[in-house]
């Protein structure tokens, strides 16, 4: 399954895309620091959770909705591409 990961900038989470060609996108948001994403939400080191991302998977006109809502907030916050 190839993926590509968007490494955030500011916090700890970074966005993780994966495919199956003509099955699924997948698009997750994982932590970087080592720690599980439930350790993070409770605040407790001693979790019996240890997954490190959220995922979603979604079919075509999903993908092609959140290009579009990543367009509009991308040219919304830093201007649009010249």
């Amino acid at each position: 399954m190839p993926k590509e990961t968007i490494y955030d900038q500011v916090s700890l989470y970074d966005l993780e895309v994966g495919w199956e060609a003509d099955r699924w996108v997948q698009v997750g948001i994982k932590t970087h620091d080592g720690r599980s994403i439930a350790e993070h939400l409770t605040g407790e080191g001693e979790t019996p959770a240890d997954f490190r991302g959220l995922w979603g998977s979604y079919d075509r006109a999903g993908i092609n909705r959140l290009i579009r809502i990543l367009r509009r907030a991308r040219d919304s916050a830093f201007g649009a591409d010249a």
